[in-house]
């Protein structure tokens, strides 16, 4: 248990010292935020989360994929690990997936949310937004932001 802590530790270490913010299409400050308090149930899948969410925000999107990958096998019905491939496919201009994984993760919360699952839906459809805005689809962003809207 201290031995994994340890190498966790020492990885987010690593990449804080080592990470470059390559250009993106999209900008990063634009980007829905998730809830620190979302987790999976699964202690190594939300590590692995929480790794991939500081890896997306250093700019090291390849790495964010990886760890967020890893973990979806850890948890495949997280919402939280869907949501969070969807923004970091939002950051990469790779539009068709971010709205892909962004339903993904709307599909697996429930119909009748707890507040926090609501938040989570609706960063998800400001995620669609963002991405159907990017890739030119103005009426279905604007869909998606009503959506969005409906549920905060």
């Amino acid at each position: 248990m201290r031995v994994t802590s340890f190498l966790v530790g020492c990885f987010v270490v690593a990449l804080a010292g080592c990470a470059t913010a390559p250009g993106s299409a999209v900008d990063e400050d634009r980007l829905p935020q998730t809830d620190a308090t979302t987790v999976t149930g699964v202690s190594a899948a939300d590590s692995l989360l929480q790794q991939g969410e500081q890896a997306r925000a250093q700019g090291d999107y390849s790495a964010a994929i990886h760890l967020l990958e890893r973990g979806l096998r850890l948890a495949p019905r997280s919402a939280s690990f869907y949501l969070a491939l969807a923004k970091t496919r939002l950051a990469m201009a790779d539009f068709s997936k971010a709205q892909q994984m962004a339903q993904r993760a709307i599909s697996l919360l429930p119909s009748e949310p707890r507040s926090s699952q609501n938040k989570m839906k609706a960063e998800a459809w400001d995620v669609i937004a963002q991405a159907r805005s990017e890739a030119g689809d103005s009426m279905g962003a604007d869909r998606a932001r009503a959506n969005a809207k409906a549920l905060r």
